[in-house]
């Protein structure tokens, strides 16, 4: 079984091609996060049919090249993360896609690695869309808003963008999160972890190298001066123009095929980093 296109055997069984044996683990990672993360290709690159159940254990660790334990744990692990549901008397199933934890990063790195589509594409912007410009216009209304910790995160956006100096995309986090938490409102600053996710794989996407990174260092810059200005309106439209920027570099991104390379070189189970 290929573990990059699982349907990739499927088409050369279809065509009469013999199948290849199955493969044994590399003795050098855990055999139980092996097993996890080839099962999540599977289900995630979409081999199985979702209204049917899974092979059983006996079938699946004979092509992973395991025991039912470790198949077993490793569904577990899958339930957890709200993919599969595991009942007695009816089988192993794949859960729908809005039951998954689609925050968790080895849940964002599978689907990342079948591939990123526009759909995906537009959920996670919009999702950005519905948060982040009522957030800034919020901050930018707050009298007690860290001007100097925002204006600090951006000085070390420009230092690491043109200087070379330091982590950008670290210090781009620390931009957003400051505007959520500068909103003054509990709940969305509760969902900083959460939105944090989202910010880490949406600059995986769309900040390909420093040139682009350099280009989104004005955008920021207004984002910034508004809501230091307290200009709760030109706060909302500047981070809003910025998300949108975004999204146009993600699919430039994407009709250049170069997503595939920023996949494979830079998501790093278990957490996925702000590349």
């Amino acid at each position: 079984m290929d573990e990059r296109d699982p349907g990739r055997s499927a088409l050369k069984a279809a065509v009469g091609v013999k199948a290849e044996e199955p493969r044994r683990i590399p003795a050098m990672r855990s055999l139980h996060q092996d097993a996890v993360d080839r099962l999540a290709g599977w289900i995630v690159a979409g081999r199985f049919d979702v209204h049917d159940p899974l092979p059983n254990e006996t079938e699946i660790g004979a092509e992973l090249g395991v025991s039912r334990t470790v198949v077993r744990e490793a569904m577990r692990t899958l339930a957890a993360k709200g993919i599969v549901s595991v009942r007695r008397r009816h089988g192993t199933r794949i859960e729908p896609l809005d039951r998954w934890h689609l925050f968790d990063p080895q849940v964002i790195a599978w689907r990342l690695e079948s591939g990123v589509t526009r759909e995906f594409v537009n959920d996670l912007i919009g999702f950005r869309l519905g948060i982040e410009p009522y957030a800034a216009e919020l901050a930018a209304r707050n009298p007690d808003f860290s001007a100097a910790a925002l204006d600090e995160a951006f000085k070390q956006m420009t230092a690491a963008a043109v200087h070379g100096e330091g982590d950008y995309h670290a210090a781009d986090l620390v931009f957003h999160e400051t505007i959520l938490n500068g909103s003054r409102n509990q709940f969305l600053r509760h969902l900083v972890p959460i939105v944090a996710n989202a910010l880490k794989l949406s600059f995986h996407l769309s900040v390909v190298d420093m040139e682009s990174a350099r280009r989104a260092l004005p955008l920021h810059r207004a984002v910034a001066d508004a809501i230091i200005g307290h200009d709760g309106e030109g706060a909302r439209r500047a981070l809003t123009q910025l998300i949108e920027s975004a999204r146009q570099d993600i699919y430039v991104a994407l009709s250049t095929r170069h997503l595939e390379n920023i996949v494979h070189a830079r998501i790093d189970r278990p957490d996925v980093p702000a590349a």
